[in-house]
């Protein structure tokens, strides 16, 4: 009996996280790598036991996430013009292509758990008298629906906020709505170089300024790959704004053997897909993760120049066991590329002892928008050697 509960609970999996690009203050570099943890051991705990699939995996981590105020998604989100929390979030199920989404969703605890309901009922199939179910919801209309599906929300939009407002979200934004508002009083006297200041405190070396989205990719024993953002959008957004952890092909995306997660400025993104893009290019076959990221952020660059953003993209090998026999997990190929100042990254897989996390740096001198990489390659074929 040890035996068989031992087998069942050492399945091979892969998780990989990444908590926005951006710029991370040293100050909360903890926070953010146990945060990090905190969500590939959720991802873990589904893919290890076999209790869920890779979407489940993908919401339990990013639930984590979302709870955690050091990151912008969920609790501790950027404000909108209007000093309101309004979420988008989304999952991607490689193994089908169920995409769900949710955009600018207001006094949502966990907007990822709508995403994820939104992929299982896809899955499903058609709903009551063959009724196509939904594969994006916004607004108030999301949280409605939430509510009608039994998903735990708060009563009213004032209490959500009382949670989801953090009192450094809310200092943020008193800063950042002062600007603005100093600036629309210099553009209606006189433009002016001062109305073109920009909402920027990356050289406020004690402050966080974290573009966009937080994302997971995770990988079941038999290769299947999700992946999901969520984010709480751009600092001072327009109310209503969707941004790219919402859109499709944009902030995730995941096939049959590769799994990819986008972060950073959302309107230079959305406009390329960016997430779809890595893993369709044709360098993957023969060049790798590493590359085909550099070659999206190089058309990211191309764009706009001043774009920050961080890629995390994963390859899967999973070769078929022997003939009529499924697919097993043997190893991944894991790869970020980012042009911000930091990215943070993660990652779990069965053959580790323990989740490794990292924050990591760019290490240019200058303003030019140079692309920093990350790869490795993990052996998930042994479990890690345990003493007793």
């Amino acid at each position: 009996m040890a035996g068989e509960v031992s087998d069942h609970i050492n399945q091979r999996f892969f998780v990989a996280v990444h908590v926005g690009a951006g710029y991370h203050s040293p100050v909360n570099e903890k926070a953010l790598r146990s945060a990090m943890k905190t969500a590939c051991l959720a991802a873990a705990s589904v893919l290890r036991t076999g209790s869920g699939g890779c979407a489940d995996a993908v919401s339990a981590a990013i639930e984590t996430l979302e709870n955690d105020p050091c990151t912008n998604a969920g609790r501790g989100s950027n404000l909108t013009e209007d000093g309101d929390v309004e979420c988008d979030a989304s999952i991607m199920d490689g193994s089908s292509g169920a995409f769900g989404a949710v955009g600018a969703v207001p006094g949502v605890r966990n907007p990822i758990k709508i995403a994820a309901l939104l992929v299982k009922e896809q899955i499903l199939g058609s709903s009551l008298l063959g009724r196509i179910p939904p594969m994006f919801l916004v607004g108030e209309g999301a949280r409605v629906w939430a509510n009608s599906k039994g998903i735990n929300i708060f009563e009213t939009i004032e209490k959500a906020n009382e949670w989801l407002i953090t009192r450094k979200a809310k200092e943020q934004w008193k800063k950042y709505k002062a600007m603005l508002d100093d600036a629309k009083a210099e553009i209606t006297l006189v433009k002016s170089s001062s109305s073109h200041q920009q909402i920027d405190n990356s050289s406020d070396k004690g402050e966080d300024n974290i573009m966009d989205t937080v994302g997971v990719i995770c990988i079941d024993k038999q290769g299947n790959i999700a992946s999901g953002a969520s984010s709480g959008g751009i600092a001072l957004k327009v109310s209503g704004r969707v941004g790219l952890a919402a859109t499709y092909g944009c902030g995730c995306w995941a096939s049959s053997n590769v799994g990819c997660c986008v972060s950073g400025a959302g309107e230079c993104l959305m406009k390329l897909f960016a997430a779809h893009q890595c893993c369709i290019s044709p360098l993957l076959s023969h060049a790798g993760p590493v590359a085909a990221c550099s070659k999206v952020l190089e058309s990211v660059i191309e764009d706009n120049s001043d774009t920050s953003a961080g890629f995390l993209l994963v390859q899967a090998e999973a070769p078929l066991v022997g003939p009529g026999s499924s697919r097993e997990l043997k190893a991944v190929e894991i790869a970020a590329g980012f042009t911000s100042l930091s990215f943070g990254i993660g990652y779990f897989g069965n053959s580790m002892d323990h989740p490794k996390v990292s924050i990591l740096r760019s290490t240019k001198q200058d303003n030019t928008r140079d692309i920093c990489q990350f790869a490795a390659l993990v052996n998930l074929s042994s479990s890690p050697i345990r003493y007793h």
